[in-house]
């Protein structure tokens, strides 16, 4: 299930993993926390929910990460962006897969017998 948010904990702006507020690094990513979830700790809410800091042009890869608009490449798996920003959640039954990108474009290709 999920973690039960407590105060200080803190969304990662890349990927959205919630951490404990005594993490100064994302468990899942190793992003920076950034300047605005170093508060006091006494508030619940510094930011405004998971992707608030999600801008026009930025894209979600196949591996789940956000990455800012000005990335050619994922930060976390380094599939490139024309390859992994046409995909939504969703488009993929609902759910997130942890494999790499070349694993799944190589079962689409099984599926679609398509040679390339």
């Amino acid at each position: 299930g999920k973690m039960n948010r407590k105060p200080g904990d803190w969304d990662c702006r890349s990927c959205q993993h919630l951490n404990f507020s005594r993490r100064d690094l994302c468990q899942r990513c190793g992003e920076p926390r950034s300047a605005a979830d170093r508060g006091s700790g006494s508030s619940f809410g510094t930011g405004f929910g998971a992707g608030s800091d999600v801008r026009p042009g930025d894209w979600y890869c196949t591996c789940g990460a956000h990455n800012f608009a000005s990335r050619s490449s994922c930060f976390k798996c380094a599939a490139f962006k024309e390859e992994a920003a046409g995909w939504r959640h969703g488009s993929r039954r609902g759910r997130w897969s942890c494999q790499p990108p070349w694993l799944e474009v190589w079962r689409l290709d099984l599926h679609q017998v398509r040679v390339a």
